[in-house]
C-alpha cells in the first residue's frame, strides 16, 4: 500500500463495507451475488421499513440506490452494470435485467416526486424539513428494464416505463413511454427511431 493510500485511509477512513452496512440498513432483506462489485455504490433509505434489494451476480454497480419509502424494492440482475452518477430512486419498484448495460449519470425512478397539484405539493419542503412525506398524492407507477437493454448516459426513465429486451435508449433522452424489444429510441420525448437489425439482435 503506498503511503498516499495510507494517509487516505487515516484521514477519512475506510468506506464502509456494502456487504455488511446494507443488510442492516434494510433488516436484512439484501441479496447480493457472487462476484457482484459494489465498491463505488451508495445506499440510502427514507423509509426503510420492508424495502428490499437483490442484486444478482457478476454485476458492477456504481450508482447511488435510494429508497424513498416503506416497502419499496430495487432488484437488478447477473452481469449488469450500472454506471456512476447514476440514480435509481424508487417507492415503489425498480427491475432491471440481466446483461444490461446502463451508462453514467441516468436517472431511473418510479415516481413523480410530488403532486402535479400545487394545493397538494405547497406544504413539501415543510414537511420534508419535519421528516414528513404524504405519497397519497403522489403518482407512482413501476419501472422494468427488460434483459440485454442498453442506456445511454444521461438518459431518463421515468415512472411506469418498460424497455424491452436488447433495447437501446439514447444518450440524453427522457424516457416517458414503453420502449419495444430490439429498438433503437431517443430524443425528448424519446421516440423509436429504427429496429435493431438481425445481426445487431444476435446472442453468440
Amino acid at each position: 500500500m503506498s503511503i498516499r493510500s495510507l494517509v487516505k485511509r487515516f484521514v477519512a477512513g475506510s468506506a464502509p463495507d456494502p456487504a455488511v452496512s446494507w443488510p442492516r440498513l434494510l433488516a436484512g432483506r439484501v441479496v447480493i451475488g457472487r462476484g457482484t462489485k459494489l465498491n463505488s455504490a451508495s445506499l440510502s433509505a427514507r423509509e426503510p421499513n420492508g424495502c428490499s434489494l437483490a442484486i444478482g451476480a457478476e454485476s458492477n454497480i456504481e450508482a447511488s440506490l435510494v429508497f424513498e419509502r416503506a416497502n419499496a424494492r430495487i432488484a437488478i440482475g447477473s452481469r449488469t452494470h450500472v454506471g456512476g452518477g447514476t440514480l435509481l430512486i424508487s417507492a415503489s419498484s425498480i427491475e432491471i435485467g440481466d446483461d444490461v448495460l446502463i451508462a453514467f449519470d441516468a436517472l431511473i425512478m418510479d415516481h413523480n416526486s410530488h403532486s402535479l397539484k400545487f394545493s397538494e405539493r405547497r406544504h413539501d419542503v415543510r414537511n420534508w424539513i419535519h421528516g414528513v412525506k404524504d405519497w397519497s398524492t403522489v403518482a407512482i407507477a413501476p419501472v422494468r428494464i427488460s434483459d440485454k437493454a442498453w442506456i445511454g448516459a444521461r438518459a431518463m426513465i421515468l415512472k411506469g416505463v418498460t424497455i424491452g429486451e436488447g433495447a437501446i435508449v439514447g444518450a440524453g433522452s427522457v424516457v416517458t413511454r414503453d420502449v419495444p424489444a430490439w429498438t433503437i429510441a431517443g430524443g425528448n420525448p424519446a421516440q423509436v427511431i429504427r429496429a435493431l437489425t438481425d445481426e445487431e439482435r444476435m446472442v453468440p
